[in-house]
């Protein structure tokens, strides 16, 4: 299994995907805990860490993720400090991009029903006969639980600036020469050629190049 594929949900104590999380763990703590100014060792442990990463890429420490071998970045993007990927499906940022500082990008997320979320660990059961509330309308403590999770990608292309502290939802294309203004929420796809920014964000120009 490569990833958690977008619309499969998964349990979150899958052996398979528990063991790409600690690799995925082990070399981010590496990195985390290196000195920049050891280039060679810098960029083994990017393209160990990452499914691909182009040349001159700079990922400013702190920085987290869940796998990051579902992540592609592209030649000449810069990651600010504190920077957040739940990569849990794939996440590709295009060339040249701007990352803010804090940025997050999830790809991870949860269904809202809260049977299809919680459910039995032991899964000859199913929570019709061992509801995650019982009858008196109590949590249910007869049976351990464990919680589904699916994945759906997301895309950053070519050029585009992140601001700090932006969050990205899981399935959001951002397009090509796209500004996120700093603390925005994006919930929906945004096109090229755009400047948004707000919670949830929202196009509110265009911004070509012939415009310059």
């Amino acid at each position: 299994m490569v990833n958690l594929i977008k619309g499969t949900w998964m349990e979150q104590d899958d052996e398979e995907l528990k063991s790409r999380w600690i690799k995925g763990k082990d070399l981010l703590y590496e990195y985390n805990n290196h000195s920049l100014a050891d280039a060679d060792e810098i960029n083994r442990l990017k393209k160990e860490l990452f499914k691909s990463v182009g040349d001159n890429v700079t990922v400013t420490p702190p920085f987290f993720c869940d796998f990051g071998s579902n992540t592609s970045i592209g030649e000449g993007t810069f990651i600010n400090v504190g920077c957040v990927f739940l990569d849990t499906c794939e996440l590709t940022i295009g060339k040249y991009c701007l990352i803010g500082p804090g940025v997050h990008i999830y790809c991870a997320n949860h269904p809202s029903n809260i049977e299809e979320r919680i459910i039995p660990r032991d899964d000859s059961l199913n929570t019709k006969d061992y509801p995650y509330i019982n009858n008196n309308g109590r949590f249910n403590e007869d049976i351990e639980y464990t919680f589904t999770e699916f994945s759906e990608p997301v895309k950053i292309g070519d050029r585009s600036w992140i601001g700090g502290q932006s969050i990205i939802l899981p399935g959001v294309t951002i397009g090509e020469n796209v500004v996120i203004g700093a603390g925005s929420v994006v919930t929906h796809d945004i096109p090229s050629d755009t400047i948004a920014f707000g919670s949830p964000a929202r196009v509110v120009r265009e911004n070509k190049i012939s415009d310059y």
